[in-house]
């Protein structure tokens, strides 16, 4: 029972920090949400921002056991435990919409809180496990050595960036949909080699018309001409032209 009244706090409490804000949500409205009282409330947290404190840990709890189920799969190449990782970051925030929106609103926690160091003991043995299992591919020399601050960035950085633009309602496709590519550009990142290149889409020529003027130093025109220019699309980061007199 107290598990499920705890639980039931905590789902009223997110949905009135993403409906209301976290400045204009109060305690009694969280309680009149909830169906439960100022003391059943304050048994098990002490203030609001405990509450907000364990939305966040229990949020990122419940993200990282997916990434402890990839683990212990043990993938065999370093594109699989990329592809795994991007794919359950992207798959997790599309399952857990309203977690995530206030997880990235939420930025982070107090440094000094209780919360922050149960938060920092989870990441550490995250990351602790991924060392382990990278220290292989790193030994082989597959992979760079780096910090895992570094390698997090690397791989869990642009998916970041793709979550927040769709919460946002910015990308109308689902988020899983850029996992491969962006499994393809942090394999290149960790390894120092270079992305695949992929085929741009043919573009059909184009021209232009020119008109040519030779001018003096006062300003006067003294001969003038038309050209044509065909336009190509870009090489190598320049544009080519062939022009041709009329």
């Amino acid at each position: 029972m107290a598990s499920d009244t705890r639980a039931r706090i905590l789902e009223a409490a997110l949905a009135c920090f993403l409906q209301d804000g976290y400045e204009q949500t109060t305690v009694a409205r969280i309680c009149e949400r909830a169906g439960v009282s100022n003391g059943a409330l304050f048994h098990h947290f002490s203030s609001k921002d405990a509450i907000s404190d364990a939305i966040y840990v229990d949020g990122m709890a419940s993200f990282q056991a997916g990434l402890w189920d990839l683990l212990s799969s043990r993938p065999r190449s370093l594109r699989a435990a990329v592809l795994g990782t991007v794919h359950h970051q992207l798959h997790w925030t599309e399952q857990h919409s309203a977690l995530a929106r206030f997880i990235y609103m939420r930025g982070h926690l107090d440094w000094e809180s209780p919360a922050s160091a149960e938060l920092a003991a989870l990441n550490s043995d995250l990351a602790g496990a991924y060392g382990e299992w990278m220290e292989p591919l790193v030994s082989s020399g597959e992979v760079r050595p780096t910090s895992m601050l570094v390698l997090s960035a690397i791989v869990n950085g642009p998916a970041h960036a793709i979550a927040r633009r769709w919460l946002a309602g910015q990308i109308d496709r689902s988020p899983v949909d850029y996992a491969e590519e962006l499994a393809d550009a942090a394999c290149a990142a960790l390894r120092g080699t270079r992305v695949r290149a992929r085929r741009a889409p043919a573009m059909p020529r184009q021209s232009a018309h020119l008109t040519l003027q030779l001018v003096s130093d006062d300003g006067q025109v003294l001969a003038e001409g038309r050209a044509t220019a065909e336009l190509l699309p870009l090489v190598a980061d320049a544009a080519q032209t062939t022009t041709k007199g009329e």
